[in-house]
């Protein structure tokens, strides 16, 4: 594992801190790795005289962090994801937490009417994200491979899940949001009440920062790098952004990025950015992904406008802004 700190946060959201001489018995302890193939930074607000404890416990995360992407990534041979992928079932007992993972993709495919697809590897294979090498396929290939594809076609009962053999599970669209939220759970656990923990623009904040204020996140533009189209001031929330900024390629003068809808095995196109806030970072990932999945066709009754944002008027419409209940 190759890890490297960085003094600035990267990826789709930057987070801003404020230090100031207010705060004077809390310091924060901040870092960022290159881990579930993109940037984690995590936060810690901690007593001052605390920081090598508070450091200490970072790198415990990070090692978590590590053994969880690598239960829940498709590509680890040794993981369980892999071998389900190879095989026509899954039981609870091989891994409890890939188990409730694989059982929430399903539920929330329901949920979203199957523009969030954990079955959707069979096109993410084909065109090449996932590799390093994307490349637009032909309109057979991708019929060929959405035969393949569609989360009815797997079942769950009494603790084992069920697919034909070709069904192939990307849980990307979630397994990042998931280990946020495990991730909060063992830092409350270990005393932490003020944290952020950014996985790539899958964010949670909990608490207060050193100023005991709320947490700002500012909002990556997806049309102008390293600006930002608006800051969100949120506590004990989830925060998640897709966008078609980070990963895609261009051909013929058309624009490719590597979140697809699973309804055509095409990527979408048309949204630049959507960010979703809700009380889990699993659930607000899925959700995200949906959202830009289906672009404007996509309507639910239980997503609302986010109407706690800050911006001007020229940024509107660029990110789509929800909250989901």
């Amino acid at each position: 594992m190759i890890r490297k700190s960085l003094l600035t946060a990267a990826g789709p959201v930057f987070c801003l801190f404020l230090c100031i001489s207010c705060a004077a018995k809390l310091t924060t302890i901040s870092d960022t790795t290159i881990a579930l193939g993109t940037y984690v930074q995590l936060s810690l607000v901690a007593r001052r005289g605390s920081e090598q404890d508070a450091k200490r416990d970072l790198q415990e995360v990070y090692a978590i962090i590590d053994d969880l992407w690598a239960r829940f990534d498709y590509r680890y041979e040794g993981g369980a994801l892999h071998r389900f992928n190879r095989s026509k079932k899954i039981e609870k007992s091989e891994d409890e937490l890939l188990f409730s993972l694989l059982e929430s993709s399903l539920e929330y495919a329901r949920f979203t009417n199957g523009y969030f697809d954990p079955t959707l590897l069979p096109v993410v294979d084909l065109w090449g994200f996932n590799r390093g090498k994307p490349r637009l396929p032909s309109p057979e290939e991708i019929a060929a491979a959405l035969e393949h594809v569609g989360h009815e076609k797997v079942t769950a009962s009494d603790g084992v899940i069920e697919k034909p053999l070709p069904v192939k599970f990307d849980l990307s669209g979630i397994a990042k949001g998931r280990i946020v939220d495990l991730i909060r759970e063992h830092l409350l656990t270990n005393g932490y009440e003020d944290f952020l923990v950014n996985a790539g623009g899958d964010i949670y904040v909990n608490g207060l920062n050193e100023e005991r204020r709320k947490w700002r996140v500012a909002i990556q533009d997806p049309l102008r790098q390293n600006e930002y189209s608006g800051i969100i001031e949120k506590t004990n929330a989830a925060i998640v952004t897709s966008g078609d900024y980070e990963q895609f390629f261009v051909e013929n003068g058309v624009k490719y990025s590597h979140l697809f809808n699973p309804k055509t095995g095409y990527p979408a196109s048309e949204i630049h950015s959507v960010t979703v806030v809700s009380d889990t970072t699993a659930f607000a990932d899925a959700v995200a992904t949906a959202v830009f999945a289906a672009s404007k066709d996509y309507t639910v009754h239980d997503l609302d406008p986010y109407d706690e944002w800050y911006d001007d008027d020229s940024s509107r419409g660029i990110t789509d802004l929800l909250r989901v209940r």
